[in-house]
């Protein structure tokens, strides 16, 4: 019994263990450059070069101090990446940051987001084909995702969304939670109702608590 149970533990320690390094940040792929100074010094994680490769994962904090944001073009053209996964504090993604990275296939976005700039992703270019958002109130910019991945996330909120291949603009969220018509009320208590006329998406609600009116209409391409 007790040799069963030494092993089910070191079994348990190495599994425990390679869990934990899939998530530690890959600082050997990573420029974090400081911003502002003093008790407001914050860092922004880019790519050290164009030639790295593989699964990123950028921190939310480093050396005691917030990772806060991936500048506009940080990872833009870097063409072997293949994940990225980004912790909770990161709040920011800016314009084109992911553009051209051909291998991307999946993103993790942190509940802590809080804007997602223009073509962040550029998924018509890109191979990703999963995104997941673990929170569910991201601002986007004017053209954040091409396809419907946009409307689907402020349909649908949080959740994994996914699609066939990278030449479909067909995103499902796992678990379903939305159509693109009806009303329902989204996981965060908003009320939206959708309406899909074959050309354009429109999308109304009351936010939660008095936060006002989301209503925005998306021109299919």
């Amino acid at each position: 019994m007790k040799k069963k149970t030494l092993i089910s533990f070191v079994l348990l320690a190495i599994i425990g263990t390679s869990v934990v390094f899939a998530q530690e940040p890959t600082l050997d792929k990573l420029n974090l450059s400081t911003m502002g100074s003093g008790a407001n010094a914050a860092y922004e994680a880019k790519a050290t070069n164009k030639d790295i490769s593989g699964a990123v994962v950028i921190p939310g904090s480093y050396n005691g101090r917030p990772v806060n944001r991936i500048p506009s073009w940080g990872f833009q053209n870097v063409l072997n990446i293949t994940s990225v996964t980004i912790h909770e504090g990161v709040s920011i993604i800016g314009q084109s940051a992911f553009g051209g990275c051909k291998a991307l296939t999946s993103v993790t976005i942190p509940a802590s987001m809080t804007r997602i700039e223009n073509y962040a992703f550029s998924l018509d270019v890109n191979a990703v084909t999963s995104v997941t958002f673990n929170g569910s109130d991201i601002k986007f910019g004017a053209r954040p995702f091409p396809g419907d991945l946009d409307v689907a996330y402020q349909a649908g909120g949080a959740g994994t969304y996914t699609r066939p291949s990278v030449s479909s603009n067909n995103w499902t969220k796992q678990g379903g939670g939305f159509t693109l018509n009806g009303t329902w009320t989204r996981a965060d208590g908003m009320q939206i109702s959708i309406s899909d006329n074959g050309q354009n998406i429109t999308i109304t609600g009351n936010k939660p608590n008095n936060g006002g009116r989301l209503n925005d209409t998306y021109t299919k391409r």
